[in-house]
C-alpha cells in the first residue's frame, strides 16, 4: 500500500486527490502528475518486476527516457499529484530527447544494420574457412581470435535489440536477440536482458537490507564500493576482496565468459532460451571437431574465450569506480543527474566505435537507451554542453586511464574492507 506520503527523486511532495486512492491498496506509479494503477500489469510488464521499484513513486524521467511512445495512450489516470519545478539541467535533459527524436536519431537505419550483419557474419564466415582450408596451427589460433570478435560483435547487435531499437518491436526484437546472443554468443539473451533491464533502471544501486544491487555491478569475487561491504560474509570473501586489485584483470579474463554463460544457465527455464543454447552448442562442438586433435581444441577455444573476456572492461570500466545509492537515494535523487553520476565514457576516436559498439559514450546510452548507436558520439555534444552549463561532472577519459582508475579504485575499497564485515 502507497504511504500517506509519497515523495519524488527530487524530494518534493505528491499529492493525491483522495485518501480513499492511498488506502485501496492499489499499486500506483507516477507519471507527468497523474498516479496509474499497475496492480494488475505488473506481472506481464515487459520489463519485467523492476516496475515495482517505481511503485508509489514519480517516474517521469526513467519512463521517458525508455521511450514508451503511444504506451499511456491505452491508460486512464486514477489520481493526480502535484510535481515540483524540474531543475533546469533535468529540463534541458528532456529538451535533447525530444531534439533527437526530432533528427530522427531513435528511426532505425536499415542500411546500418545490414552492414553490420555482413561484417559479424563475415567473421563466422572467416573462422570456418580458416578451419576448413588451413592446416596450421596459428592459423586456428588466429582463428580463435576471430571468433572472439565475432562474439563481440554479435553481442553488441543482441545489447541493441534487447533494447528494442532495431525493428521497434518488442518480439521481433527479442527474437533477433535470441539468434544474435543466445545461439551466436552462447548465453541465454533474455537472462541478459532481464538482468539488464534492472541494471539500466537502477545503475550502480544497492539494498543491503534485501540484499539487492545492480545486479551487472555486483559480483561476489569483488566489492568496488563501500556500499557493498554488507553483502560479503566470510573469509573467503575477505581474502578475496583484500587481493581484488590483483584478480580483477586476470579473473574478468579468463573467466569472465565463463561465468556469465554458466550462470545464465543455472537460472534459465525458458524452453525456447533452451533450444537455441543446444543451437549454439551444436555449432560450437561441430567447429571444434574441424580440429586435429584436443590439444588445438582447447587451446583455440581458450584463446577465444580468453580475447572475448578482454572484451569484458570495456562495459565494466564505465561504472566500477562511480559512485553508488542506497535505494533511498536513488529515488531522491534526479533520474538525469544520477545516470550521468553513475557512468563514465570512453575516449576513442571516431574509426574506433565499432569496437566498443557505441558504448564508449555510455553516458548517453544511459541517459537515452533507445537512441541509435550510430547517434551516439553526436549526442555526447549535446549532452557535454548542459553538463557545463550547469556544473555537473561529466566523466570521460581513455580506456587506459579507466583501468587504472577502477584498479586503483578496488584496492582502496578493499584496503577499507574490515573483518567485521562478515
Amino acid at each position: 500500500m502507497p504511504p500517506t506520503e509519497l515523495r519524488s527523486r527530487d524530494t518534493s511532495q505528491l499529492v493525491t486527490e483522495s485518501d480513499d486512492l492511498l488506502k485501496s491498496g492499489k499499486k500506483l506509479v507516477g507519471v507527468n502528475g497523474n498516479w496509474y494503477d499497475v496492480t494488475n500489469f505488473i506481472k506481464i510488464h515487459p520489463g519485467g518486476p523492476i516496475i515495482e521499484e517505481f511503485v508509489g513513486k514519480d517516474a517521469t524521467d526513467v519512463f521517458l527516457s525508455n521511450g514508451h511512445k503511444g504506451v499511456l495512450k491505452r491508460w486512464r489516470p486514477v489520481g493526480t499529484y502535484q510535481m515540483k519545478e524540474r531543475h533546469p539541467a533535468d529540463k534541458e535533459f528532456v529538451e535533447l530527447l525530444n531534439l533527437f527524436k526530432s533528427k530522427g536519431w531513435f528511426e532505425t537505419s536499415w542500411t546500418f544494420y545490414a552492414g553490420k550483419l555482413l561484417f559479424v557474419y563475415s567473421l563466422w564466415t572467416i573462422v570456418w574457412g580458416t578451419l576448413l582450408l588451413s592446416e596450421n596451427f596459428y592459423a586456428h589460433m588466429a582463428a580463435g581470435v576471430v571468433l572472439a570478435f565475432f562474439w563481440q560483435q554479435t553481442g553488441f547487435l543482441m545489447h541493441e535489440c534487447m533494447h528494442t531499437t532495431v525493428f521497434r518491436n518488442g518480439f521481433r526484437d527479442r527474437f533477433a536477440g535470441l539468434i544474435l546472443g543466445t545461439f551466436n554468443f552462447g548465453f541465454s539473451a533474455h537472462w541478459w536482458r532481464d538482468e539488464h533491464i534492472v541494471h539500466h533502471m537502477m545503475t550502480n544501486t544497492v539494498d543491503s537490507e534485501r540484499r539487492f544491487a545492480d545486479p551487472q555491478m555486483w559480483e561476489s569475487v569483488w566489492a568496488q564500493n563501500e556500499k557493498l561491504y554488507p553483502l560479503f560474509g566470510g573469509l573467503l570473501q575477505w581474502c578475496l576482496v583484500k587481493i581484488q586489485h590483483f584478480t580483477f584483470i586476470p579473473m574478468v579474463t579468463f573467466i569472465g565468459r565463463a561465468e556469465i554463460i554458466f550462470d545464465s544457465y543455472r537460472v534459465e527455464r525458458r524452453w525456447y532460451e533452451w533450444i537455441a543454447i543446444v543451437g549454439h552448442w551444436c555449432w560450437m562442438i561441430l567447429m571444434l571437431s574441424l580440429l586435429p586433435n584436443w590439444k588445438e581444441r582447447i587451446f583455440f577455444y581458450c584463446i577465444a574465450a580468453s580475447v572475448e573476456g578482454v572484451f569484458h572492461f570495456q562495459l565494466i570500466l564505465s561504472h566500477y569506480c562511480k559512485e553508488f545509492n542506497e535505494v533511498s537515494e536513488f529515488h531522491k535523487d534526479s533520474w538525469y543527474r544520477f545516470q550521468i553520476g553513475s557512468n563514465m565514457n570512453i575516449d576513442s576516436p571516431t574509426w574506433l566505435d565499432w569496437y566498443y559498439g557505441g558504448l564508449n559514450y555510455h553516458i548517453e546510452h544511459h541517459l537515452y537507451p533507445l537512441l541509435g548507436r550510430r547517434h551516439l558520439r553526436e549526442a555526447s555534444k549535446y549532452v557535454r554542453k548542459v553538463c557545463e552549463k550547469y556544473d555537473i561532472e561529466y566523466d570521460s577519459c581513455s580506456m587506459t586511464r579507466a583501468l587504472i582508475r577502477t584498479l586503483s579504485h578496488l584496492k582502496t575499497c578493499g584496503t577499507h574492507y574490515k573483518l567485521s564485515f562478515y
